[in-house]
């Protein structure tokens, strides 16, 4: 069974760094992306968290040690959201982690919190072919790097999603067995002999997304 790691900063500590960082800027939402918001956090995990800015320009990655911040401005999370791509690839192939933000919450100005809503209930199934297009070309590029990596647990996860699209129709942050177990195996052993042994596996599941993405954008197109 998955041991998950506690969270290392109160949610009112991060909201202090969070408006330290970013003075003169007013801070619309904050929420826990990557594994903690998945829900598949442990020992080894840092507190990831996105952070949503009004007054800033762009976005910026800051590693505060176990902290670390994907923060952005208004403008261009709204276009990362809608799959724009104009926003860098990485930050388009894990949009599916806003699906996760109810129980993750940090902190939400009253103000934004139409936006925030909006945000969180994207309907990512009717932009299918769109996501799985980002995810796809950005873990083409990282499939062959010469060590395995540890974010290549994502491409268990996504495949083990799409099953569950198949079943109901809807693409949510539901992941059915076998790819949770072997998702969380691969994430505790990726820099070891036993993770090595995954790489077919996950060649193999990046694969299957591919042409699950290129029936969804079929369809789409008629």
């Amino acid at each position: 069974m998955l041991q998950v790691k506690p969270r290392i900063r109160s949610k009112e500590s991060i909201l202090e760094i969070v408006q330290g960082l970013f003075p003169n800027t007013i801070v619309m939402f904050i929420y826990y992306c990557g594994s903690l918001a998945f829900g598949i956090s442990d020992e080894n995990s840092d507190d990831d968290v996105t952070v949503v800015l009004d007054g800033f320009k762009g976005n910026v990655h800051l590693s505060l040690g176990e902290l670390d911040i994907f923060a952005y401005g208004r403008d261009i999370y709204l276009k990362k959201q809608n799959l724009d791509p104009s926003v860098p690839l990485y930050d388009r192939a894990y949009i599916d982690e806003v699906l996760s933000t109810k129980d993750n919450l940090i902190y939400l100005d009253e103000n934004y919190k139409d936006e925030y809503e909006a945000y969180k209930n994207i309907d990512l199934t009717s932009k299918l072919g769109l996501f799985l297009s980002s995810f796809v070309e950005h873990y083409q590029m990282r499939i062959d790097y010469p060590d395995p990596q540890k974010s290549h647990y994502h491409i268990l996860r996504v495949r083990g999603i799409l099953d569950h699209v198949d079943q109901v129709g809807k693409y949510e942050h539901i992941i059915p067995e076998p790819w949770y177990t072997m998702m969380i195996e691969y994430k505790k052993n990726w820099n070891n002999n036993k993770g090595k042994e995954y790489m077919p596996l996950l060649r193999e599941a990046l694969n299957y997304i591919e042409n699950y993405r290129n029936k969804v954008i079929s369809n789409e197109l008629g």
